[in-house]
């Protein structure tokens, strides 16, 4: 099949038109004078002679217009549109007409009206996306449990999730949007405020800090985080900023740490106690046998502390894991009191403390883990025994009541001083004084007896006075 025609441009369609009128003007003029010439008539007629050329181009010009009047419609309207920025705000129009060129012309404006449709709809869209995961993030962001904030480059908080609100409101300030971060967390008055800033001052970027709250782990540490963004719908620098509250992880480091210094002494010691005795059996000779007897003795004795310690590890390693059970019997506990009150009495005996007992008449036997109890009862009097100075008293108390047994320790040692009471029962836990440094012990045994106190049903209390000393009440369902 043949292709179809191309179509004349406009400039030769223009110059073919031009030269038509041109050479027609010419022809007419030249068959008028000849005609005029041959009459003898061409003098008196000439006027009439020119006239017609004139009316010829006359026409010819306003074909002219007629012609390019389209394409200069056209051509204003692409001049609008080059001095815009969008197409939509150019002022164009469709052309009237049934020629090509308006029908092109309007073709044209029809597609580029589909397509400014569509645009307009994929950005509604596109925005309506946005704005849903930008909601999403938000809705997320205030979900989660670890405390943040955003802040633009000069410490104005700009967003804050909920978990840093409650955060914030600790500090004393409820609403936090507006204010500036390092004074919501308070790090001009921190402990270590001036490491904070040297800090802040010369890292721009990504910066990881902790903040003391006071000069003790107890008084609280935050681990404060800063990471740099670019906002890039403002072209402007953000920073996001997470706070972990590390206080019970430090303080855990810490009691460990202290644990294991305690522990090797407490093995040490031992263990030094038996070798010397035991190289001093195998290697002296002429040792009487009284002498003999006393060194069997401090080795049995040593091996017992020994025993006694692993066994402290095991417990302990028991209740963490959830595993300390009770083996419950029915228990007589005049028996099980008078066991206790001699497993102490030797070292009460030592210090010359006195023991003031206080016991009813009878006690009802009861279900009890005999051997866990009786430890538990070991612990509270030999702690009250060492905290206590030598010629002190403690007092055993025990009532027995219609629905409960109440057991009391109390002592005239050191005492504890408030802000280290609700701490007294938490594993490797020994407090800062220096008296209670100087003795020895491994802050396993009143989290080893708050655990089986509880595992029976029953509560253990504290009551204590710095250097007027210490009361504990243990109270269990009959």
């Amino acid at each position: 099949m043949a292709s179809a025609a191309q179509p004349v441009p406009l400039n030769r369609r223009l110059v073919t038109k031009y030269l038509m009128f041109g050479l027609a003007c010419l022809l007419l003029c030249l068959a008028t004078s000849l005609t005029l010439a041959y009459r003898n008539s061409l003098i008196p007629l000439a006027g009439i002679a020119a006239t017609g050329p004139i009316v010829i181009l006359l026409i010819g010009a306003v074909v002219l217009y007629q012609s390019t009047r389209l394409n200069s419609l056209i051509e204003q309207q692409l001049h609008r549109v080059s001095e815009v920025t969008s197409l939509s705000q150019a002022e164009i129009f469709c052309l009237t007409g049934s020629d090509p060129v308006s029908q092109g012309w309007n073709a044209i404006l029809d597609q580029i009206s589909h397509q400014q449709v569509w645009t307009n709809l994929e950005e509604r869209l596109s925005g309506a996306v946005r704005d849903l995961r930008q909601e999403w993030v938000v809705r997320t962001f205030q979900q989660l449990p670890t405390p943040i904030a955003v802040t633009e480059d000069s410490c104005q908080i700009v967003f804050a999730n909920q978990a840093f609100e409650a955060l914030a409101q600790g500090f004393g300030t409820p609403h936090v949007v507006g204010h500036s971060l390092l004074e919501v967390l308070q790090c001009g008055s921190a402990a270590n405020a001036e490491e904070i800033s040297d800090k802040l001052t010369r890292q721009n970027g990504n910066v990881s800090f902790e903040l003391h709250r006071g000069p003790t782990l107890h008084a609280g540490v935050l681990q404060i985080s800063r990471r740099a963004i670019v906002d890039k719908a403002t072209n402007s620098l953000q920073k996001i900023w997470t706070v972990r509250d590390i206080t019970q992880q430090l303080l855990a480091d810490a009691v460990r740490n202290q644990f294991v210094l305690t522990a090797t002494h407490e093995l040490r010691t031992p263990l030094g106690n038996i070798k010397a005795y035991a190289e001093t059996l195998a290697l002296e000779e002429g040792i009487d046998v009284d002498q003999q007897k006393e060194f069997c003795n401090i080795i049995n004795a040593e091996a017992t502390r020994l025993s006694r310690f692993v066994d402290e590890l095991l417990n302990i390693s028991q209740m963490e894991s959830g595993s300390l059970n009770l083996q419950r019997h029915e228990t007589d506990l005049m028996r099980l009191l008078e066991e206790v009150m001699d497993h102490v009495a030797p070292e009460m005996k030592s210090k010359e403390i006195t023991l003031d007992v206080r016991l009813p008449p009878k006690l009802a036997q009861m279900s009890l883990d005999k051997d866990k109890f009786t430890s538990a009862l070991v612990n509270l009097l030999g702690n009250a025994t060492k905290y206590t100075p030598a010629g002190g008293r403690v007092s055993f108390t025990v009532e027995q009541k219609s629905e409960e047994l109440a057991i009391y320790v109390e002592d005239s040692g050191i005492g504890i001083s408030p802000d280290e009471v609700p701490h007294i029962f938490e594993k490797f836990f020994r407090g800062a004084d220096i008296h209670v440094r100087e003795i020895p012990g491994n802050g396993l045994g009143l989290a080893f007896t708050q655990e089986v106190v509880r595992l029976h049903g029953g509560k253990i209390d504290v009551h204590s006075e710095l250097n007027k000393g210490t009361r504990f009440a243990v109270t269990l369902p009959c």
